[in-house]
């Protein structure tokens, strides 16, 4: 079954959509919030919650690209949970790591005027990757988006892990300049 016919079950509010999800996006959804979490019961937990928020987003929302949609959602909730889960107590995760690699570049948003600040630096950077070589920029959004080990995107695009972690250092040293270039201080 093709996304739009699965958005098309959704719109009518067949059930059956998000079996269809399941069928064709659970090792997608899994791994992405694998990356994030460690527990097994997390990671089916947050499953369940991504499923139940895409059955309450669709409709009104018909996204353009369906599995990046599901992905941020599933994403976004695994952060959260990470987020909750470890007030308490810190373990290291590809999250965790990935954050370390790139928290210089990004500014926490504290006050309002930082979440302003926050959008403003989401929309330089999706312009900057606009302008990023496509295989910088696929490994550049598995590590920082998808918070994919540099182990499994070397595996993925034929790659040593050194090439990988060159090709972030470089990447991320190239959106340093840009950044600073735009105005932002990092």
């Amino acid at each position: 079954m093709d996304d739009s016919e699965i958005i098309a079950l959704f719109e009518r509010r067949d059930e059956s959509a998000v079996e269809a999800v399941k069928e064709k996006y659970s090792a997608y959804l899994t791994r992405t919030v694998r990356n994030v979490l460690f527990d097994d019961a997390d990671v089916e937990e947050c499953l369940s919650e991504t499923y139940f928020r895409i059955w309450n987003k669709i409709p009104p929302a018909k996204p353009g690209n369906f599995a990046l949609f599901i992905g941020k959602i599933a994403r976004e909730l695994a952060i959260d949970s990470y987020r909750t889960k470890t007030a308490q107590k810190r373990r290291g995760s590809e999250y965790e790591l990935s954050l370390a690699e790139i928290g210089d570049l990004i500014p926490s948003e504290d006050t309002a005027d930082e979440a302003v600040d926050a959008a403003f630096l989401k929309e330089k950077i999706s312009e900057f990757l606009k302008q990023t070589p496509e295989k910088a920029r696929r490994v550049f959004l598995r590590r920082y988006f998808f918070f994919d080990s540099v182990k499994t995107i070397a595996q993925t695009y034929g790659m040593s892990e050194s090439s990988v972690k060159v090709t972030l250092f470089r990447t991320r040293e190239k959106l340093r300049k840009f950044l600073e270039k735009e105005g932002f201080t990092v």
